[in-house]
C-alpha cells in the first residue's frame, strides 16, 4: 500500500520537508536547469519539485492511484491526474524529461514501471530517480515519507536501469542531515550538505540517478496487446557523480 498523498502534502509543509526539498531541488537545477524547451512530468510525488522547471511548455504530475491526488499546480489549469502504475494516459514518446520523486520505492512491480518511463520518453529522454538511500538515516528513521517502501543501493538501481534499456548518466547524493524536526539542526543543514557531498557522498540519505534512453538495446519492451492508450493529459560504464568522480 502506498503512502496518502496527505502524508506528503504534510511532510513538505514542514520545516524539515522545506529543508528536504531544498536540498534535492539544488541537484535537479544542475542536471535541467529551468526546465526551457523540455516537456517534463513528475511521478510519484514529484509537486514540490516540478515549480524549478518554470520555462518548460509543459508540466504534469502523474500520482499512482493507490496514493491519491491534489491539485497542480495550486493556481492555474490542473496537470496533476491519477495513473495506473503500468499503464499511463500518455502516449508513446511524448516526454523529454521525467523526474521519479516518492515514486519507485513503494512500486509493487519496479520493473514494469520502468517500462513505463521507457514508451513515453523521446528517444532522447531522460529520467531523474530520487530514490531512499538503504545506507542513510532517511530510510531507518520513520519520521520522513522517505522511509516507506524499499531504499536502494546505487548497483541495484543502475540495474533496474539497465534492465529496463536506459544508460546511466550521472549520479549524485543529498538529504546528508539526520531526518529530525531539529530548528538548530535544520538551521545547520546547508553546512551537512556541503560536508557530506564532499567527505561521505556514499552516506547521504537519498540517491539521485540520471538515466537515459539505450537505443541501442534489442526492442521489445512494449505495451501489452489490446492495451488502450488515452489521449495525453496535457496538449557502459560507471556513470560519474555531479563533480565528475567515477561512482
Amino acid at each position: 500500500m502506498r503512502t496518502d498523498i496527505l502524508d506528503f502534502h504534510e511532510f513538505y509543509s514542514t520545516a524539515l520537508g522545506a529543508t528536504a526539498r531544498h536540498a534535492i531541488s539544488a541537484r535537479l537545477s544542475e542536471a535541467w536547469g529551468d526546465g526551457a524547451g523540455l516537456e517534463i512530468a513528475g511521478f510519484g510525488y514529484a509537486d514540490p519539485y516540478l515549480g524549478l522547471f518554470a520555462r518548460a511548455p509543459r508540466r504534469l504530475t502523474l500520482a499512482p492511484g493507490g496514493q491519491g491526488v491534489i491539485r497542480w499546480p495550486p493556481d492555474g489549469a490542473n496537470a496533476a491526474c491519477l495513473a495506473g502504475e503500468r499503464d499511463w494516459p500518455l502516449p508513446d514518446a511524448c516526454l523529454d524529461r521525467l523526474l521519479i520523486v516518492h515514486g519507485l520505492e513503494e512500486a509493487p512491480a519496479p520493473h514494469r514501471l520502468m517500462r513505463e518511463v521507457w514508451r513515453v520518453l523521446k528517444d532522447d529522454g531522460r529520467v531523474i530517480i530520487v530514490a531512499a538511500h538503504r545506507r542513510g538515516l532517511w530510510s531507518v528513521i520513520d519520521t520522513t515519507p522517505f522511509a516507506a517502501g524499499r531504499p536502494y543501493l546505487k548497483r541495484r538501481l543502475e540495474g533496474l536501469l539497465r534492465d529496463a534499456m536506459f544508460r546511466p548518466r550521472f549520479w549524485d547524493t543529498a538529504l546528508f542531515f539526520p531526518p529530525l524536526h531539529s530548528s538548530l539542526l535544520l538551521r545547520a543543514a546547508r553546512i551537512w550538505e556541503r560536508a557530506g557531498a564532499g567527505l561521505w557522498p556514499g552516506l547521504g540519505g537519498v540517491l539521485m540517478l540520471e538515466a537515459e534512453k539505450d537505443m541501442l538495446a534489442p526492442v521489445g519492451l512494449v505495451r501489452p496487446a489490446g492495451a488502450r492508450i488515452s489521449r495525453p493529459a496535457i496538449a557502459a560504464a560507471q556513470p560519474a557523480r555531479r563533480d565528475g568522480r567515477a561512482g
